[in-house]
Parts: structure tokens; sequence; C-alpha cells
């Protein structure tokens, strides 16, 4: 792949993954049925950090379900939600990867709520869209163990958060094209930047992500 190509690549995934993601309001009022099931069974409110560790841990279960089931089915254009449009962005072979990158950023804008609540719309998106894509193309390229992998990726997020937001997202998105591309060339997969994850390889992708994305956000809030 020369620049020209990807460049226009990583930009079309870049368009791609934000045509489908949650926002940040919806991702406060998923959030808020958490706190509200917490405060039902505890009968008050998740203030303290293990409060929301248990928050977390159930976003980061369910997203993780969803990921793995994306990647059961063949189909997924047809069963998620806005996927359908936006491979059509990016052409054939992509749906794996659209479909992988919005649940880890779905997810992170949801951890983002549970740490981050004061934080605007604007940072809360940014923060979600760093953490989710820092820590999944680390995982790709990173040889290890899980250890290994998640103190890589907390590294690299820590790195990417001192940059401006806009270009950091814009670096990472082209790390992730590049990333995939190349996993997709070793399974000899056809022309496109998709990758064929069976849904055990997207679950672990995703927990990994979502305990990163824990660690991180975690740290800030003591």
């Amino acid at each position: 792949m020369n620049d020209a190509a990807g460049e226009l690549e990583e930009s079309r995934l870049q368009k791609a993954v934000e045509m489908i993601v949650i926002t940040p309001e919806s991702a406060t009022k998923l959030v808020d049925g958490y706190r509200a099931a917490f405060e039902k069974k505890y009968k008050r409110e998740p203030e303290s950090l293990e409060d929301k560790h248990r928050i977390a841990a159930k976003i980061i279960g369910r997203y993780s379900k969803m990921s793995a089931a994306a990647g059961a089915v063949t189909a997924a254009p047809s069963v998620i939600p806005g996927v359908g449009t936006a491979v059509a962005v990016l052409g054939g072979g992509a749906t794996d990867i659209v479909t992988t990158l919005k649940f880890q950023v779905d997810m992170c804008m949801c951890l983002v709520e549970v740490y981050e609540a004061e934080a605007s719309n604007e940072d809360k998106k940014h923060l979600a869209f760093t953490i989710a894509l820092a820590g999944s193309v680390e995982q790709m390229a990173t040889k290890g163990g899980k250890a290994a992998v998640m103190k890589t990726a907390e590294k690299l997020v820590y790195q990417y958060l001192k940059g401006p937001a806009l270009v950091t997202i814009k670096q990472l998105f082209k790390r992730a094209s590049i990333t995939f591309t190349q996993k997709a060339m070793a399974k000899a997969i056809p022309a496109g930047i998709g990758v064929a994850f069976s849904s055990s390889t997207n679950y672990v992708l995703t927990t990994v992500v979502g305990k990163v994305a824990v660690a991180i956000l975690a740290k800030d809030v003591k």
C-alpha cells in the first residue's frame, strides 16, 4: 500500500467508524441504566472506585459478548445497525474491522462516562477514541502475553493522550488501517482491510481493550 492509498484508506476507515459509534449522550443514558441497577441492588449510589469498577466490569462483559457475536456471523451488516452503510464507504472486506472498532469505541465511551462523568462530551469522545484505537492496535501488533500487551498498550495510550486530540485520532486510524491490513494479508484474505476475526478473538480483543481503559481511567480519578 503506497502512502497515497494508505492515507485514503485511513480516512475512509475513520469516516466509517465515526458514522456508527454511539454519541457521548447515548453512552450517558446507557451508564445511567447501570447506575440505576446498582442503586436498586445495593440501596446506594455508586460513588467509590470499587463501585465504578463493578459497573465497568458489566460494561466490558456486555461489549465483549456483542463483539464475539458479531465475529460469529457472516452477515454483520444486516444485523448491526449502521454497519452496512459504513462498509459501503470502504467497500467489501471491511465489515470485521468496522464492527470491531465500533464496539470498542462504544465500550470506551461508556467507560469514560463511568470514570470521567464531569468531562465535556467532546473530551469524552476524544478520550474514548484514543483509548479504544490505541489499545486495539497495540494488542494486534504486540507479540507476548496478556500482561505484556496491557502494559505496552497503557504506555502507548498515555503517549497519545499528550498530543492534540484530532491529530492523535487521525494517526491512530492510520495505524489501525496498516495493522489490520497486515493481519488480513497474513491470512490470505482478498484485497481490503477486513480481518476475519473469530468469535473468541473478538471477545479477547475487546476485553483487553476494556481492561486497558479501566486501568487508565481509574488512575485519573484516584
